[in-house]
C-alpha cells in the first residue's frame, strides 16, 4: 500500500506543477477577463481538491501505520511465547541431562559392586575347588571329619549360588539403567529437535518484526515528507492567488499588439540552439504527456523571444525553475522554463530574437537546456506548427 500512496503523491505533485502553470497562462490570456477569472477560480478549486486528496492519502498512510503497529504487537507476542517455550525446553533438557548423569553414576556404582561380587565368587570357587581336591585325602589320613568337610562344601556352594543371584541382579539393574538411559537420550533428541524448530520459528518472527519495523519507518518518513509537502502546497496556493491578481493587472494594462502572432505561424525562429529531446504530445510518464518542447542546450546558451510581446512573468516557479512568460496579445503566450538566469523583467517589451534568458536546468531539470511552450487562451499548442526548422 505504501508504494501506491507514494506513487499517487508523486503524481499529484506533477499535476500541481502543471496546474500552477496553466493558471498563470490562463489568467495571462487577455481576451476574456471574466472567463479568465472563472477559469482561475475553477483551477483554484481543483488545487484545493488536490490538497484534500493528499490529506486523504495521508490518512490512508496513518491507517496503514496502525495496521503495521497491530502486526508488530502480534509478532512481539509470538516472539515472547516462543522465548517462553525455548526456556521450558531448555529446562526440561537440563532435567533430563541430570537424570542421565545420575544414571551414569549409578551404572558406575553397580559395575564396581558387580566387579567385587565377581571377585568374591572367584575366591569362593577357588576355595570350593581346593576343598574338593584336598577333602578326600584328609579323610583318608584321618585329619578331618567327613561330616565337617561336607558341611563346608555345602556352605561354599550355597554362598556361590547366592553371590551368582546378586551378580545377576546387578546385571539386570545395569540392563534396566541402560534401557532408561536410551529412553532419556531419545527424549533428549526429540526435545533438541523441538528446540531447533522453536529457534527457527523465533528467527522467522524476528525477521518479520524487523521487516515490519523497516516498513513502518518508511511510512513514518513518507508521512513526514508528505505533511511538509502538503504545507508547501498550501503556501503555493496562497502565492498563486497573489500572482493571479498581479498578472491580471499587467495583462489588463498591456497595449494592443503591433504584429499579430497568428501571422507568424510556421516562421518563428528556435528559442535556443539545440536538439529537441522531447516533443509535444509524447509520453512524459504514465499519467502525463509533454505540452511543449524540451530542448537540449548547454548552460548559459542564449534564450531568445520567438515573437514581439511583453514580459508578464519573470521569476522562479515550482516545477519550472526560472521562468519567463511573454504575452504576444490576443491570448497568445510563449513560455521559457528551466533557465539558468533571467535577463528581462516583468513589464518589459521585447522584440523577436531578443535574448531574454540563459538556458540551464533550474527547477530540478535532469539535463541543461530549455523547456518551451506556446499557448492560446491557456491551451498548449504544438510548437512544430509554428517554429521553422
Amino acid at each position: 500500500m505504501i508504494t501506491g500512496v507514494v506513487a499517487r503523491l508523486r503524481t499529484l505533485h506533477l499535476l500541481f506543477s502543471a496546474l500552477t502553470l496553466a493558471l498563470i497562462l490562463s489568467v495571462a490570456a487577455r481576451a476574456q477577463p471574466n472567463d479568465d477569472a472563472a477559469r482561475a477560480a475553477a483551477a483554484l478549486t481543483s488545487l484545493t481538491a488536490e490538497i484534500a486528496a493528499i490529506q486523504a492519502l495521508l490518512e490512508a498512510s496513518e491507517q496503514e501505520r496502525d495496521t503495521l503497529q497491530s502486526a508488530l504487537r502480534e509478532i512481539d507476542t509470538q516472539i515472547g511465547e516462543s522465548d517462553l517455550q525455548l526456556g521450558l525446553l531448555t529446562n526440561e533438557q537440563a532435567a533430563l541431562q541430570q537424570k542421565l548423569d545420575d544414571l551414569d553414576a549409578k551404572s558406575v556404582g553397580i559395575r564396581s559392586e558387580q566387579k567385587k561380587q565377581a571377585e568374591i565368587i572367584d575366591a569362593s570357587v577357588q576355595q570350593l575347588w581346593l576343598l574338593h581336591q584336598g577333602g578326600g585325602l584328609r579323610i583318608w589320613l584321618g585329619d578331618q571329619n567327613p561330616q565337617l568337610i561336607a558341611r563346608n562344601l555345602a556352605f561354599l556352594q550355597a554362598t556361590i549360588a547366592d553371590q551368582q543371584i546378586v551378580l545377576k541382579e546387578y546385571e539386570e539393574g545395569l540392563a534396566k539403567l541402560t534401557r532408561n538411559r536410551d529412553s532419556i537420550a531419545a527424549t533428549q533428541e526429540t526435545l533438541q529437535a523441538q528446540k531447533e524448530r522453536q529457534t527457527q520459528l523465533r528467527q522467522r518472527l524476528a525477521d518479520q518484526r524487523e521487516n515490519q519495523r523497516q516498513i513502518l519507518s518508511q511510512i513514518d518518513a513518507q508521512v513526514k515528507t508528505e505533511e511538509e509537502r502538503l504545507a508547501a502546497l498550501s503556501a503555493d496556493r496562497d502565492r498563486l492567488n497573489t500572482l493571479l491578481i498581479e498578472l491580471s493587472e499587467l495583462t489588463a494594462r498591456a497595449p494592443a499588439p503591433r504584429q499579430a502572432f497568428e501571422t507568424a505561424k510556421g516562421r518563428l525562429e528556435m528559442p535556443v540552439a539545440g536538439e529537441i529531446t522531447n516533443r509535444f504530445g509524447s509520453r512524459r510518464n504514465t499519467d502525463m504527456v509533454w505540452r511543449g518542447w524540451l530542448i537540449n542546450a548547454s548552460i548559459g546558451s542564449p534564450v531568445r523571444a520567438v515573437h514581439p510581446g511583453q514580459v508578464i512573468f519573470s521569476d522562479w516557479l515550482r516545477g519550472q525553475g526560472l521562468l519567463v512568460v511573454i504575452d504576444h496579445g490576443e491570448g497568445w503566450l510563449s513560455l521559457y522554463a528551466h533557465n539558468h538566469s533571467l535577463l528581462r523583467r516583468v513589464g518589459e517589451r521585447v522584440s523577436a530574437s531578443d535574448v531574454i534568458a540563459r538556458a540551464g536546468n533550474s527547477g530540478g531539470g535532469e539535463q541543461s537546456g530549455l523547456y518551451f511552450e506556446i499557448r492560446q487562451q491557456g491551451q498548449p499548442v504544438d510548437p512544430a506548427d509554428w517554429i521553422q526548422r
